[in-house]
């Protein structure tokens, strides 16, 4: 534990470290996803701390390459590691038995990244490799592209140090050619195990308060996005780049929760709303509570949209925020917006919602000018923190029904559409307000699909979901989603009216998707978040979780979907007056042109 302890005591990175630990990194996740030897370990999550472990106390290139190929070696003995001033080169005769009857080849087949959570839709396999214990027959190939024996890797880890990686092996009842020492693989698993930090008693201790755990999250994480994310091209920053300077912050962190917000820094460039970076344990305390004011942007202004608790007198709606935290409010927002990942829309909705977040018992210094002039005060953070927030709850509630003869309102994200509600209301309105401004409550906002038209209608959006079998995201297939919407009756005749925001994301932009440019639909509000498809999770040790989108999705035309949303027929931002006197101006216009539209 000598190496631990140092760490603590000194936690300035070295150019030296961080050169290890991206050599180790690249190394890593090649290996791990594109190399198929049997001996690799059940859990690479082990080999990542004790790798990083390592690679800390590693003080020059000789030593480096040395140690790589005493860890590698011993999972994946025909990967190579050397100087790239001493190249050298492949030989197929060094993976290739003497006698290769019985022998099937074995190489890696990723649709997305097969992760535990959503393994129904994403998945990793090792082509003609037995499985289970009663018939031990090879699994199914996931598409028909697979690597050949004989292609392989030949890359820079670092500048100066470069690796081969055979892509495909022979193997033969489930062992690959050529066969590591065993005992050489059994000592590496039972350095591994030793390495894993513990605390003062002799008990494991995974947290965040470990420099190796936090390193090897970040080698884990990178690894997996490196490989699998599909929206690389919009980035903010190179891959390499992400994990040099995250790599450095991990070193300096001081616990688990300065570590939460080293992957927030990392995921943040890679602008994806799905990108939720969340700890379970300890519980967060920055964001467990909240103020009882809701904000808003509005004419280029933050202003109180709502106020949730009445004792704050002398607060009006509509009035400008100036500060929070003695800091200007654009400032403080564009601060904690480098903390989330996603479009320009979707971050500034996120952190207008987290505004007001912090501790528990605490209050968060703001100040505000309007018809009472300026003051400031102490807003008391007296509600549960909130991650999120629908649009439509800024807004004045509105109970779903008739807002006016044969003018039927209904709010996605807290009421269901049910066939009975289809036959029996929305089939005898003139006009139907649909509110997405948020999440929908359920999947069976989907029901009124089949109802909006009268002929089958082909897909608006399709997913794409990448068949991955090289690194970086090179080379990459996909498997397209083909389904298409029948029709079904009764037909809603009704003139259709959709409002919408950055609050609506992911299924909300499915059916944004689907009824956008239909002859009866208006979507009016302003552009939803620009992120759909399903997410993937990765787990990490210390109780860490990273969400992030694992399929391209794009419209019918082929034109990009990703940050830029679903753009509504009519945009409407809210104005200050709207806000004063508490209309909810989407709903309100809709209302007037449905009117128009229904004399």
């Amino acid at each position: 534990m000598t190496l631990f302890y140092s760490l603590s005591a000194f936690p300035q990175s070295t150019e030296r470290q961080q050169r290890n630990l991206k050599a180790f990194a690249r190394l890593y996740g090649c290996v791990q996803y594109f190399h198929p030897s049997s001996e690799a370990p059940k859990d690479w999550a082990v080999l990542a701390v004790y790798g990083s472990k390592k690679m800390l106390s590693t003080s020059n290139d000789t030593e480096l390459i040395a140690e790589l190929n005493s860890i590698f070696n011993r999972v994946a003995p025909s990967v190579q590691i050397f100087s790239t001033s001493a190249p050298q080169r492949f030989d197929f005769k060094k993976i290739k038995p003497s006698n290769i009857d019985g022998y099937s080849i074995v190489s890696w087949q990723h649709l997305g990244l097969g992760l535990p959570l959503y393994a129904g839709i994403y998945k990793s396999i090792k082509l003609n490799i037995p499985y289970g214990t009663k018939d031990k027959k090879p699994v199914e190939q996931l598409f028909k592209t697979r690597t050949k024996i004989g292609e392989y890797l030949k890359t820079d880890i670092v500048e100066g140090i470069s690796c081969i990686v055979p892509y495909a092996l022979y193997s033969k009842q489930g062992n690959t050619y050529p066969a590591a020492a065993p005992l050489a693989t059994q000592e590496l698993m039972r350095e591994m195990g030793n390495a894993l930090p513990k605390d003062s008693s002799g008990k494991l201790s995974l947290t965040g308060s470990s420099p190796e755990i936090r390193l090897a999250d970040v080698i884990i994480a990178w690894n997996i996005l490196k490989h699998s994310y599909p929206y690389w091209n919009d980035a903010s920053l190179p891959a390499e780049t992400i994990l040099t300077k995250a790599i450095k912050k991990s070193i300096s962190d001081k616990n688990p929760e300065d570590f939460l917000n080293t992957l927030r820094l990392m995921c943040a460039e890679m602008n994806d709303g799905h990108m939720f970076v969340d700890l379970t344990q300890p519980k967060e305390k920055s964001n467990e509570a909240t103020a009882s004011l809701t904000l808003t942007e509005a004419e280029g202004k933050i202003v109180v949209k709502k106020i949730n608790n009445q004792k704050l007198g002398g607060v009006e709606l509509g009035d400008t925020v100036d500060s929070i935290e003695h800091q200007d409010i654009m400032k403080y927002l564009l601060s904690r917006e480098e903390y989330l990942s996603g479009s320009p829309q979707w971050k500034r909705s996120k952190s207008l919602v987290m505004a007001l977040n912090g501790p528990k018992n605490t209050s968060a210094p703001i100040s505000i000018s309007g018809k009472n002039g300026k003051r400031t005060f102490l807003a008391e953070r007296n509600m549960v923190g909130l991650g999120y927030r629908s649009g439509s709850e800024n807004e004045p509630y509105t109970k779903e029904g008739w807002l006016r003869p044969e003018i039927y309102y209904i709010n996605l994200s807290r009421d269901s559409v049910t066939k009975k509600l289809i036959v029996e209301q929305l089939f005898s309105a003139k006009a139907i307000i649909f509110d997405l401004r948020g999440y929908p409550l359920n999947d069976e906002v989907f029901n009124i699909l089949p109802h909006l038209i009268n002929k089958p209608l082909k897909k608006r959006q399709f997913f794409f979901i990448p068949q991955i079998i090289y690194p970086d995201f090179e080379r990459v297939g996909y498997q397209r989603d083909r389904s298409r919407t029948n029709a079904e009756t009764p037909f809603i005749k009704a003139k259709i009216y959709v409002l919408t925001d950055a609050s609506a994301q992911s299924a909300s932009e499915t059916f944004l998707a689907q009824v956008k440019g239909l002859p009866n639909v208006t979507i009016i509000g302003t552009p939803s978040s620009g992120t759909n498809g399903n997410i993937n999770v990765i787990y990490l040790p210390g109780k860490y979780t990273i969400a992030y989108t694992g399929m391209i999705t794009k419209n019918a035309d082929g034109s990009k979907h990703h940050l830029k949303g679903i753009i509504p027929d009519i945009i409407l931002t809210p104005t200050i007056d709207g806000i004063k006197n508490g209309l909810d101006e989407p709903l309100n216009l809709a209302i007037k042109i449905a009117k128009e539209q229904s004399r």
